[in-house]
């Protein structure tokens, strides 16, 4: 029987990689008369009995093991938020905005901060580490190859982390096991304000985060003050935020350089980049410290 150290309720105290740029249609900047509200959700082994093959993400000495994006498609006939991403793959588009945010890709700039997490030999022993827009998930579970006490992950899509996010975590178990690390995991979904609100009042205010990691979650503006809650709600006071993003986003409208004002604006922050590349559209990966 599957067995993984997932946090308990009752014990609550308070395959390939997407380079594509993600497309919305006409409407980037029309939002939904009402976000989905944040709730945690709860792993149960019957979501990776269904799955029958695997892929694997590599990243250095590790090889994530990854539910195939078909299949994880095919599996959400059966969860009941799924129709949201079915329309999406219908219309050809990467997310609907407010009901689908493109999370069973895995896109091209989880794999530029994988590869930095790795190439800078980022030590996250006794971490406590949110994933946040974790979509497949990837790069929370390396963070629990490289030491993290614990991570959560958050997408905005309860359906992406029943279908995705969740049997990731569980395929990886046997190797994090063999590995000698046993760190704790809870998962979340819903709005970014809500998610920060519910931080706040109910979840962990006294035990945030040393590090959350984020990628491709800047492309639409009007999400860019939701996610500044999250940090300043979510990050420790010596805590670190890595985000990794396009330099712009053409036809939706944000970017890193936009980003970066709304975070001199604020005050609360700082910020370097940290990595570049400019082969093809410039990507880039933002260290944001208090």
């Amino acid at each position: 029987m599957f067995k993984f150290n997932f946090h308990d309720p009752d014990e609550t105290d308070g395959s390939a990689v997407s380079d594509g740029t993600r497309q919305e249609g006409n409407n980037a900047s029309t939002g939904p008369s009402q976000w989905l509200t944040a709730n945690e959700i709860f792993p149960s082994s019957e979501l990776i009995e269904r799955y029958k093959s695997v892929c694997t993400f590599p990243c250095g000495k590790y090889h994530l093991k990854h539910i195939p994006f078909d299949e994880a498609m095919k599996d959400l006939s059966e969860i009941t938020t799924g129709e949201f991403i079915a329309e999406a793959e219908l219309l050809h588009s990467d997310l609907l905005p407010g009901k689908y945010e493109g999370g069973l890709k895995i896109w091209e700039c989880t794999r530029d901060l994988a590869d930095f997490m790795i190439r800078e030999g980022i030590d996250l022993t006794g971490k406590h580490v949110l994933d946040l827009g974790c979509g497949t998930g990837l790069l929370g579970i390396l963070a629990m190859h490289l030491g993290a006490e614990s991570v959560h992950f958050q997408d905005y899509n309860a359906s992406v982390i029943r279908a995705a996010t969740i049997p990731n975590v569980m395929l990886n178990t046997s190797q994090l096991r063999q590995d000698g690390t046993m760190p704790s995991a809870r998962f979340f979904s819903g709005d970014w304000k809500d998610f920060a609100d519910l931080f706040s009042t109910e979840l962990l205010a006294n035990n945030k985060y040393d590090c959350i990691l984020t990628s491709e979650t800047i492309y639409n503006p009007d999400s860019h003050q939701k996610l500044l809650s999250v940090f300043n709600a979510c990050l420790g006071t010596c805590g670190v935020i890595y985000l990794a993003a396009k330099v712009c986003y053409f036809g939706v409208g944000g970017g890193i350089r936009q980003f970066q004002t709304l975070l001199t604006d604020d005050s609360s922050f700082q910020s370097k980049v940290c990595w570049t590349c400019s082969q093809g559209v410039q990507r880039e990966i933002l260290k944001i410290t208090f």
